[in-house]
């Protein structure tokens, strides 16, 4: 017997509507179920993957605002990171971009400290791993200082010297 995926909603092009309709491999359930932690947990070896919009070098993630302008919304993001949190053998994957680009201007979306107006997401001590198209860095049970030189290394070679030199120092002693 195949498995199926769960989801809570789905929203994209009328070939996108085609393909679900009637489609058995996919299973749509209340956010109540979908969304719980213990339901989540509960899965074997389960892996969350969630976005990110910015990241210090502590490990907070911030992912629906930006300098404190709502985005979007939370969603299940603080359920799955909780949930994959829940049981040791479960991993909570935060994937983001090292940069983007802001009025023609190339600027990292990780920083040694969240911008001011920012407000964080997902807490520091609930991160497991951080992903960029530079590498992943585990930070589970990792210092603040281990965390910021392993977060440090994801940025783009553009700043990563500069985020490498303050996670050195980073908080101090």
């Amino acid at each position: 017997m195949g498995g199926f995926s769960v989801t809570t909603f789905a929203a994209g092009t009328p070939e996108l509507y085609a393909w679900l309709d009637d489609n058995d491999s996919v299973r749509f359930l209340p956010v109540d179920i979908v969304n719980s932690p213990e339901v989540i947990s509960s899965n074997s070896n389960m892996i969350t993957i969630n976005g990110a919009m910015a990241v210090d070098l502590s490990g907070q993630i911030v992912a629906d605002t930006i300098v404190g302008n709502q985005f979007s919304g939370i969603g299940g993001h603080e359920d799955f990171v909780a949930g994959a949190g829940l049981v040791l053998s479960d991993r909570s994957l935060i994937c983001l971009p090292s940069t983007t680009t802001v009025d023609g201007e190339l600027v990292s979306r990780i920083s040694p400290q969240l911008v001011a107006g920012s407000i964080v997401t997902t807490a520091r001590h609930q991160v497991d791993v951080i992903i960029t198209e530079y590498g992943t860095a585990e930070v589970r049970g990792l210092t603040v200082r281990e965390r910021a030189k392993a977060i440090a290394a994801l940025g783009h070679p553009q700043f990563r010297d500069e985020l490498e030199a303050v996670a050195a120092v980073w908080p101090s002693p």
